[in-house]
């Protein structure tokens, strides 16, 4: 029992045909279509969050490694600055050259060295 349907095709369809024939007249596609769709597309497509554009406009992880490597070095050197390097600011001339027991009060680091 097939529930009522025949299993014969009764015509026969030349399936070969129909793609020859659809094939010989393709559409044509309207100007401007393709930058429609793709257009539309962009729209749907979700944004990266903020931190991750910021990572790529710095230049991915080699750009960032340098930003905290520079950071580091710079906090380092504004702390303990080398003993040979020249102050900017006496480069300059906005300030004079001071003995260093009168520069441990401007710099507010030198209360380690008093305690002996």
């Amino acid at each position: 029992m097939h529930w009522g349907m025949m299993m014969t095709q009764r015509d026969a369809f030349d399936l070969e045909a129909a793609f020859d024939a659809a094939c010989a007249a393709p559409p044509q596609m309207p100007d401007g279509l393709l930058a429609r769709v793709a257009e539309d597309a962009q729209a749907y497509q979700p944004q990266p969050p903020l931190w991750r554009r910021i990572f790529a406009a710095v230049g991915g992880a080699a750009g960032v490694g340098g930003l905290v490597t520079a950071t580091a070095l710079g906090f380092w050197f504004g702390f303990t600055p080398p003993q040979t390097s020249v102050d900017p600011l006496v480069l300059i001339g906005a300030v004079e050259l001071a003995a260093e027991d009168d520069m441990t009060d401007v710099l507010a680091f030198g209360w380690y060295s008093e305690e002996g």
